[in-house]
This record gives structure tokens, sequence and C-alpha cells, in this order.
């Protein structure tokens, strides 16, 4: 697994805790399929599996249009990771910025050095 997606998999993981945490104050302000569908989208994307993109899109944007009030706890570079319909819950200096850290990221790797993505994802706020 390459660094990009053990980092993005770690922010789905911390995601995953934040809804679980608030489940467990709150009984239903979650609700099950939310949390079963992250969790699908966790096995999916540690087992490699191209479908993973497109359940994190479909996933991520059932969220942000039927749950609204769940956008905080999901960190805005998972949107950008999953691109696609993603994307329109991202402001334009998001994508920005975004983009900027994946041209830092490609002229790292291109150089043959370590790119820290939980640093440079710590930048942006």
């Amino acid at each position: 697994m390459n660094k990009r997606i053990a980092y993005h998999l770690e922010l789905l993981e911390e995601t995953q805790q934040r809804l679980v945490n608030a489940e467990a104050r709150e009984a239903g302000a979650i609700g099950d399929e939310i949390l079963q569908q992250i969790q699908s989208l966790i096995d999916q994307l540690t087992e490699h599996k191209d479908s993973a993109y497109e359940t994190g899109q479909d996933t991520l944007a059932a969220i942000a249009t039927h749950q609204p009030q769940l956008m905080p706890v999901i960190d805005r570079a998972l949107f950008w990771f999953f691109g696609g319909e993603c994307l329109h819950y991202l402001t334009d200096e998001e994508i920005e910025r975004f983009q900027h850290l994946d041209e830092m990221a490609a002229e790292a790797e291109a150089e043959g050095r370590d790119y820290d993505y939980r640093s440079a994802g710590r930048s942006l706020h």
C-alpha cells in the first residue's frame, strides 16, 4: 500500500472513530447504515479494490446531501481523495490547495524524497 492510500485510510479510520464516539454519546445520531458504509469503504480500500473509489464517492456524497450535520467530522482531504461528485463539496480555495499538495507530492516522488502526507495535510488548516 502506498503512502497516499495509507494516509487516507488513516483519515477514514479517524472519521469512523469520531462517528462511533458521536453515536455512543447520542444513540441514533449517526445510524448503523452509515457506520457500516464507512467500514465497508475501509475494507475495500485496505483490500485495494477498485470499487473503493466509487463507494467512497457515494458514501461521502450521501452524507453531505442527507446528513450535512456530519460534515464537520469528515476530513476535507477525503473529499479530494475520492474526487468525482465529492469535489462539489470543496471550495475553489480548497481545490487549489489540494492540487498544490499533490504537485508537491509528485515532485518529491520524482526526486526520490519522502513526502509526509499528514504534515502536508495539517498545513491546510
